[in-house]
């Protein structure tokens, strides 16, 4: 929604980004090595614009969440965690992925290994369905056991906005973790004012899996009314080479498109039309997260088509509405080159519809009050397809779910207290209301409600500086593939390769939905020409305290003698069993290979600490992102979800402006992980490191060209991230080149 006219200067008044220096000594030594760096970094920016030959200044453009209350608001303002990378940031990190774009987030990440397939992001532990995922306002909502989470070209991205922690109170069921929301590229990211229609194409390799892209997206702006972009990629890959130089089976052929428009009546009010597509034609076992297994030749599918309108007239500030319509189809079908089940088709297909509409009042209550008043419905359904030849596929269920919501959030905004000139106090109260229900093709019916009601409070005495707390709770509603899963997990073997039992799903129809409660706070501080004309220093952390009841979660029940249930790459000894062989995939929950069930975990807690820092000038800039994160399943007292290690991330980066230029160091530096009583999940501390360059012409002869050089994992790490199975990719070198060219 854009911002309307009767948003004052007031809410530009307000500080910036928080850290508290407290909560640092859980890094250990990283601590004061990271705090090192910033100190040298502002000395030489100090220094720098000291020098009689200074560099230009520059002017920048805050970034502006919508995402985290539903109406534009400065990020760093935010009263909790958010991060928003714009267009020009998006394509200085040429990504290849949406993994690409997490790992200088804090409490943010993927996990499932380095295959494109396989990665799935958390945030705060919480991975799967408990993160919301959206691409334009559509839900990206295909949740797979090792398939993946989303599947969007990041190439055709123009802005992600990554908000940490409870979100169910605007936005449902799976707000638990948090909301990654992905905007597509428009013409305002492309062409200045004066220009009416641009393009760029780009090449580019990366040597860790020997991919090609090549790219090419366009922008037309026929008037001021109307403006049109549209891309297309390309890209081929093969095998990851892994950091223990060890070759990670794996081939992608992907080509992706995107069409965006944008058609206004006048500047406030118009109609904007979406399509995004992404089809991958992969070659890797059948488990995209494991290290081997069978190959399969997977058919990756999504399609995502959204419209709506938007209408905030100047003059009326009880009016800043928006509507958007949208369906998401995504698909993954595979077929394994060998084994038993050699050329049989397995099929998983979701299919998302939904509509939601909200709409912002805003009222001058008194000369020193304002508030703010967002009320919307919500309204979507999933229909899920699963087979195998036709047949019923194991754990992948044929059927359908509703979610109804309706939520409403007001802002309290109090100016000049307590003779403060220029603070402000804003109280934000704020809650949803979800109903859902569920049925799979065989008659099976489940349905459940959720009040989800969250308040937040921000208190800025000075321009410079904030303290927020919030307390909040949310909930993700079990899925169709956790209440109703029919058929085989797996084969238990003996020792000969015969089969002595399966391990079979059950279903589960009391689930309750994993709910949260999530006390939060935090502090920021912003300071503007720090060391020299326009330059910016911010810093911005808070700690999170969650309490958690229900959390969904798998529980294998293993008859046959086996340490490992859920994987069987070698065949596995059975003795003293007398069960017999089967010839073909029967269910049969009294067999030796025992069953698996969704089950609800009764309680759980989870807390830990984020801080973002930057320094910001014409000539240098420096960010320090860090977390922390405990949690732990209060009956076995085992970490539960994906818990991240401690980790730090530096970012220094030169700008040399006289050459069109930058140059840049990141390192990423994480503690060991104790995975508790299940040894397996334990993981060694690690180092990443970066360097990179990027040169882009604006001027002259070669104006438009730019080139970028980037090498990951400069050492060849060898390192594993929680809950994957695999290593990390190895040493790998990116270079890019693209022209753009716009009139």
């Amino acid at each position: 929604m854009s911002e309307n006219i009767f948003q004052t200067n007031r809410s530009m008044r307000l500080a910036t980004v928080l850290k508290s220096t407290t909560a640092l000594h859980r890094f250990g030594g990283a601590a004061p090595l990271a705090m090192a760096t910033l100190a040298m970094a502002l000395g030489a920016a100090n220094a720098q614009e000291s020098d009689s030959t200074q560099a230009p200044t520059t002017v920048r453009s805050a970034p502006i969440s919508v995402t985290a209350t539903r109406s534009p608001m400065k990020a760093f303002d935010v009263p909790g965690l958010v991060t928003v990378k714009g267009a020009k940031e998006i394509a200085d990190e040429i990504p290849a992925s949406l993994d690409d774009l997490f790992d200088d987030i804090p409490g943010v990440t993927s996990f499932g290994g380095p295959r494109r397939t396989g990665e799935v992001p958390t945030i705060r532990g919480f991975s799967g369905p408990d993160v919301i995922v959206t691409l334009d306002g559509a839900r990206q909502n295909f949740v797979s056991g090792h398939d993946g989470r989303a599947f969007i070209d990041p190439a055709f991205l123009g802005e992600a906005e990554v908000v940490r922690g409870s979100s169910s109170a605007l936005y449902g069921s799976g707000g638990t973790g948090g909301i990654i929301a992905l905007r597509t590229l428009t013409a305002d990211d492309f062409l200045k004012d004066d220009q009416t229609i641009g393009g760029r194409v780009g090449l580019s390799y990366r040597s860790g899996n020997d991919e090609f892209a090549q790219r090419i997206v366009g922008a037309w702006r026929p008037s001021d009314m109307t403006d049109v972009t549209a891309g297309i990629v390309r890209r081929r890959s093969y095998d990851v080479r892994l950091g223990n130089d060890v070759k990670l089976d794996s081939e992608d052929d992907i080509l992706s498109g995107f069409v965006r428009g944008e058609f206004r009546e006048n500047e406030s009010s118009g109609v904007r039309l979406g399509w995004n597509r992404f089809r991958n034609d992969a070659r890797e076992p059948n488990n995209g997260q494991a290290a081997a297994g069978t190959l399969a030749d997977k058919n990756i599918d999504s399609e995502t088509i959204s419209g709506g309108f938007f209408f905030n007239p100047p003059t009326n500030p009880v009016l800043d509405a928006e509507v958007t319509v949208y369906r998401t189809t995504s698909s993954v079908d595979e077929k394994n080159l060998t084994g038993t089940q050699a050329n049989q088709l397995q099929e998983r297909k979701l299919t998302t519809f939904g509509f939601n509409a909200d709409n912002t009042s805003n009222f001058a209550l008194a000369d020193d009050i304002d508030l703010s008043l967002t009320v919307g419905l919500d309204f979507y359904t999933e229909d899920a397809e699963g087979a195998l030849n036709g047949g019923v596929r194991g754990g992948v269920v044929t059927g359908d779910q509703q979610f109804y919501g309706i939520f409403a959030q007001s802002a309290f905004s109090f100016y000049d207290l307590l003779g403060l000139e220029g603070s402000e106090l804003t109280v934000t109260p704020g809650f949803r209301y979800d109903n859902f229900d569920s049925a799979d093709s065989a008659g099976n019916k489940t349905e459940d409600n959720q009040l989800s009601p969250k308040v937040s409070v921000r208190f800025a005495p000075t321009e410079w500086g904030f303290v927020y707390g919030s307390y909040a709770e949310a909930f993700r509603a079990p899925r169709l593939d956790e209440l109703f899963p029919t058929g085989t997990h797996f084969p238990v073997f003996t020792a000969t390769n015969a089969i002595v039992g399966f391990n079979t799903f059950i279903t589960n129809t009391t689930l309750k939905p994993q709910s949260t409660d999530t006390w939060e706070g935090g502090l920021g501080v912003e300071f503007e020409n720090v060391f020299g004309e326009g330059d910016v220093l911010q810093a911005k952390g808070g700690y999170y305290s969650i309490k958690g009841e229900n959390f969904l979660t798998t529980q294998v029940t293993q008859t046959a003698d086996t340490t490992n249930p859920q994987f069987f790459p070698a065949p596995i000894l059975v003795p003293g069993f007398t069960c017999r062989a089967f010839v073909s995939i029967t269910v049969d929950p009294n067999g030796c290979g025992g069953t698996t069930q969704i089950v609800n975990v009764a309680s759980a807690e989870l807390d830990g600490f984020e801080l973002e820092t930057s320094y910001d000038s014409s000539r240098i800039r420096v960010t320090l992102a860090g977390s922390t994160m405990d949690t732990k399943n209060k009956a076995t007292g085992d970490p539960i979800g994906v818990e991240q290690p401690d980790q730090l991330t530096a970012d220094l980066r030169l700008k040399l402006p006289e050459i069109d230029s930058f140059i840049g160091w990141q390192a990423t530096v994480a503690d060991k992980h104790d995975g508790g009583t299940v040894t397996a999940n334990d993981r060694k501390s690690y180092q990443v490191h970066e360097v990179y360059g990027r040169w882009r012409a604006e001027e002259g002869v070669l104006s438009g060209f730019s080139i970028g050089v980037t090498a990951e994992n400069l050492f060849d790490e060898e390192y594993q991230r929680v809950s994957s199975e695999t290593l990390e990719e190895g040493r790998s070198v990116l270079v890019d080149v693209s022209y753009r060219l716009a009139w």
